[in-house]
């Protein structure tokens, strides 16, 4: 999967705020020794479809709420890029 465009830290509300539903987001764990990974896509009712590994999902409903989301599953150390 090609890497897409890299999300700034302090960006990631943001981007998702205008997320189209052709899009998504992935996020990923760059702490040493974990392999997490969170893929976050936007349906045309506006709910945000969160995948956190490979049997968690979540139905959100706002760009907030996601972002909180990855804080809790990765803290401070993730790299997200937008496909």
């Amino acid at each position: 999967m090609p890497a897409g465009t890299r999300i700034k830290q302090g960006d990631l509300e943001k981007v998702l705020s205008a997320l189209d539903i052709d899009e998504g987001v992935r996020i990923e764990s760059s702490a040493a020794g974990k392999k997490k990974k969170m893929f976050v896509n936007r349906s045309t009712s506006g709910i945000f479809v969160v995948q956190v590994g490979e049997e968690e999902f979540y139905y959100l409903d706002s760009a907030a709420q996601v972002a909180k989301l990855a804080y809790k599953v990765f803290g401070k150390k993730y790299s997200a890029y937008v496909y």
